[in-house]
């Protein structure tokens, strides 16, 4: 395995001989990717960049004063564990507000129109409008927007000089306030990070992009890979906490088919983590989340797609049938996905005002199926068959048809809202029919006559199944961080979203919702059909999903955090975020 250097490991509290005036560029070269990828700013001198900043604000000393000499860590030297307590320059006794000040100035110093500060109209067009919902708006002290892994790595040098807490924000699709953003400091958005490359068996895609951009570039080519299920979502928040895909039943989670990661580190080096190189980062980052390093470039395997997808969705607007579509949907989970791996359905119940019509009760199915290339007459096959002839006029009304892949993400993302108060959350359990059941009517009972007339409320219940097929595939593929290996029979992922528009109305809809998770897994313990699993891209602030991966995958997260983030900077520098529990600050 092609892992760092002692000389590297050295380095990773954020200091190194480029620290001072950078000396030469250095390469780390994996022979599984194409090329080395070249780290190091020789024409830049962070010292006098840092002396200028701080000049500018007035605190002359915080950070220059403490710079080791520009020979720290040059190659030939010895670096011990003990030399890490030396480079610990500063315990924040500026308080928050003096470090990104400082670790702002510096950035528009070097950067000057890629960082924006308060006030400024790119400051304006970068900071909030990045994010889905508005119960996650924030003010940074400034937004840094790079174009390239290079403005990166070296933005990651000076703020782990000035200690600045930071965060980093790819599609925003989080409803969590300060997941993705931070009241203090500098926020990073990777929206500048573009391009798709395809390349044989695999493609190139930097994690500024969006599902829907990728998906179109790979239906050129008549290709298929893992990835968001919504055009609209962020390509790396998805994969680094798992990623269900309309693939997943066969080819397991997004993660899982993953070829390589592009990750800066804390100190700035560049590194890549795939099977052969950095092996343990790579599996951490299949479901550990932001907690390692700055994704800039995930390499996704590609799939054939020569005649395209049999998929889209159905609307049933007829409440009598809900009995019969929760007997449907059980029966596709414990036995069609198992039988025709290549289906996927999303089956949602939807509490929503229809203009002109009024509040309606729906069914809302999307349902999916991969083409083989043998298939002479395409449709729904016999596994999503039943659902689809649910209701005569539902068929006859639904957007099934067939279609290049991408165009499936794009319909489903075409209803996708930004700018409301969000909420999303999720608990798992084993397919159960009645059990399906009962959990609709807790939600439906609790959150509809409480909230249903507020303005624009509108409130969804899906179910989404997770086979023992989708977790073999992730076990094939060198395993994953989301702890599933152990599983025996199909579960259920429930997934809660809600949105509205007051602020004044967060409070009681939050609290409608955390009765309805009570209850919804205190009835699944009592049937001992609970799952400890939170998906953690639908999971709640407080619930922990990296703990409910279980002690072996948690142990496995925490090595690799402590080799490749020492300093824990993203642990304790982002203030947001899914941690990694028992790493403490």
């Amino acid at each position: 395995m092609v892992r760092l250097s002692t000389i590297a490991l050295g380095l990773l509290c954020g200091l190194s001989n480029v620290l001072g005036v950078v000396a030469d560029t250095a390469t780390l070269t994996d022979p599984a990717i194409d090329g080395p990828v070249a780290v190091g700013f020789p024409t830049v001198n962070i010292t006098a960049i840092l002396a200028e900043a701080e000049n500018e604000l007035g605190v002359n000393g915080t950070i220059t004063d403490n710079l080791p000499d520009e020979n720290y860590g040059a190659p030939g030297t010895t670096i011990t564990a003990r030399d890490l307590e030396k480079l610990q320059l500063r315990k924040r006794t500026f308080g928050r507000q003096v470090c990104g000040a400082i670790a702002c100035v510096s950035l528009k110093l070097l950067f000057p129109s890629k960082t924006a500060t308060a006030g400024s109209n790119n400051y304006n067009q970068w900071n909030n409008p990045s994010f889905w919902s508005a119960t996650t708006y924030m003010t940074p002290t400034c937004v840094f927007r790079p174009t390239s892994v290079e403005d990166i790595s070296l933005a990651m040098k000076i703020i782990m000089l000035t200690q600045s807490d930071f965060n980093v924000v790819g599609g925003g699709h989080s409803a969590i306030k300060g997941w993705a953003n931070t009241e203090e400091g500098v926020l990073i958005i990777l929206s500048g990070l573009t391009g798709i490359n395809i390349k044989s068996g695999y493609a190139e895609v930097a994690t500024g992009e969006r599902w829907g951009k990728f998906f179109t570039e790979l239906d050129k080519y008549k290709l298929m890979a893992l990835g968001g299920r919504m055009s609209t979502v962020g390509v790396p928040g998805l994969i680094l906490g798992g990623g269900i895909s309309y693939l997943t039943n066969q080819l397991g989670f997004a993660a899982d088919q993953v070829k390589n990661f592009q990750v800066v580190l804390a100190n700035g080096w560049v590194v890549n983590a795939n099977a052969n190189a950095n092996a343990d980062l790579f599996r951490a980052l299949k479901g550990g989340s932001s907690n390692f390093g700055i994704v800039t470039r995930i390499d996704l395997y590609t799939w054939p797609c020569p005649k395209g997808v049999y998929s889209g969705q159905l609307y049933f607007s007829d409440t009598r049938d809900y009995p019969k579509m929760f007997d449907a949907v059980y029966k596709y989970h414990t036995s069609g996905a198992l039988t025709d791996v290549q289906t996927h359905l999303i089956s949602a119940f939807v509490y929503a005002p229809i203009p002109g019509v009024g509040p309606m009760h729906m069914g809302a199915f999307t349902a999916f199926r991969n083409i083989s290339a043998s298939e002479t007459n395409p449709g729904p096959g016999p596994a999503l068959q039943e659902i689809v002839d649910l209701n005569p006029n539902t068929k006859a009304g639904s957007t099934l048809q067939v279609r290049p892949y991408g165009t499936q993400a794009i319909e489903l993302g075409a209803g996708d809202v930004s700018g409301l108060r969000q909420d999303m959350r999720d608990f798992s359990v084993y397919a159960d029919n009645q059990l399906y059941k009962d959990l609709f009517q807790i939600w439906n009972t609790t959150m509809i006559p409480k909230h249903g007339n507020k303005v624009g409320f509108m409130g969804t219940i899906a179910f989404q199944p997770i086979t023992t097929t989708a977790v073999a595939a992730g076990i094939a593929r060198g395993g994953n961080s989301l702890g599933l290996e152990g599983n025996t029979k199909t579960m259920a992922i429930i997934n809660l979203t809600h949105q509205w528009v007051s602020a004044a109305d967060d409070a009681s809809i939050i609290a409608s919702l955390d009765e309805v998770l009570t209850k919804s897994i205190a009835l699944a313990k009592s049937r001992g059909l609970y799952h400890p699993y939170f998906y953690l891209n639908y999971a709640r602030k407080q619930d922990n999903p990296i703990g409910s991966y279980g002690t072996a995958s948690v142990n496995r997260l925490k090595a690799a955090s402590k080799f490749y983030d020492p300093c824990r900077a993203f642990q304790c520098q982002v203030p947001g975020g899914f941690k990694i529990p028992g790493l403490s600050c």
